[in-house]
C-alpha cells in the first residue's frame, strides 16, 4: 500500500500543503482538478522527481524516499504525459529501458531482460509493434508503450499523469481500461492525474479533489464528485446526474449559452 503523509512542497509562490492519501493494493486513486491545481506537482512529489520537505511517502511502511534509487525502481514506476526519445529505438527498446536502474554503468541489457520487456508488451496487446520505431506510433499506443516501460519493473505501484493527455476518446477508454484491469489483476496500487470528473467516475476506486495545491476532498466517487464540490474545485457550476450506476458531470447550461 502507498501513504503519503502530510505531503507539502513551494516553489516561488505556489506550494502543496499538507497533501495526505492512501492507495490500497488492486486500488485506483485519481487526482482530479483544473489545470494548475498542483496534481502533477504532488505525483512527482511522491515519485522523488521533486524533493518533498519532509519524508512523507511509505510503501509497505517502509519511507520509500529513503530508499536507494535501486529499490524505489523495484517498488514504483512512473508515465509521464508524454516522452519524445532522441532516437528512432524501437518499441521494445524503450520498453527495456525501463531497467536501466537495475543494470551497472556499462552493463548492456541481456536475453532475458528483452523477455521481460516482450511480456509485458504482451499483457498490453502490443508485441505486434516490438519492431516499430516508437517514434512512428499513434498517441495512444506511445502511451501504452510508457505504461510497459514502467511496468516492466515489476513495480508495486504505478503513477500516471495525465495518462489520457492528447488521447481522443477510444484511446483514452482504452488507456484508462488498461490501467483499471492492472490494478485489479497484477495487484498495483495505481495513483493517477486527470482533470475530466467524468473520467474519473468511470475510471477510480477513489478520488482527491485538488486546488490551489490542496486536497480539498477524497472518497470515493458519489461521496466527492458533487455539485457543490466540483463547483467550489472548478469554479463553475455543474449539473450531476445519476446514469446506470455512475454520475454523469455536465457544466449547468446558463454557462455555455
Amino acid at each position: 500500500m502507498l501513504e503519503v503523509r502530510g505531503l507539502s512542497f513551494s516553489y516561488g509562490d505556489f506550494s502543496i500543503e499538507g497533501a495526505t492519501l492512501e492507495v490500497k493494493e488492486g486500488e485506483v486513486v485519481t487526482l482530479l482538478g483544473p489545470n494548475g491545481s498542483g496534481k502533477t506537482t504532488i505525483l512527482k512529489a511522491i515519485y522523488g522527481l521533486l524533493k518533498p520537505k519532509e519524508r512523507c511517502v511509505f510503501i509497505d511502511g517502509r519511507d520509500f524516499h529513503g530508499l536507494p534509487i535501486r529499490e524505489r525502481a523495484k517498488l514504483a514506476g512512473y508515465v509521464p504525459q508524454s516522452h519524445t526519445p532522441p532516437f528512432p529505438y524501437t518499441v521494445l527498446d524503450v520498453v527495456v529501458t525501463g531497467l536501466a536502474s537495475q543494470l551497472g554503468p556499462f552493463e548492456s541489457p541481456r536475453k532475458e531482460h528483452y523477455e521481460k520487456a516482450l511480456e509485458k508488451l504482451g499483457l498490453l496487446g502490443l508485441e505486434r509493434l516490438k519492431d516499430k520505431p516508437y517514434t512512428q506510433l499513434s498517441g495512444g499506443q506511445m502511451q501504452l508503450v510508457l505504461i510497459a516501460r514502467a511496468l516492466v519493473q515489476e513495480p508495486r505501484v504505478l503513477l500516471l499523469d495525465e495518462p489520457t493527455a492528447h488521447l481522443d476518446f477510444k484511446n483514452q477508454v482504452k488507456v484508462l481500461g488498461i490501467v483499471k484491469r492492472l490494478a485489479r489483476e497484477e495487484g498495483i496500487s495505481a495513483i493517477m492525474t486527470l482533470h475530466d470528473p467524468n473520467l474519473a467516475s468511470l475510471y477510480s476506486d477513489r478520488i482527491a479533489l485538488v486546488k490551489d495545491g490542496k486536497i480539498r476532498a477524497a472518497g470515493r466517487p458519489h461521496e466527492v464528485l458533487r455539485e457543490e464540490m466540483l463547483r467550489d474545485v472548478y469554479g463553475v457550476p455543474v449539473c450531476v446526474l445519476e446514469f446506470d450506476g455512475f454520475r454523469l458531470i455536465l457544466p449547468r447550461t446558463e454557462v455555455i449559452q
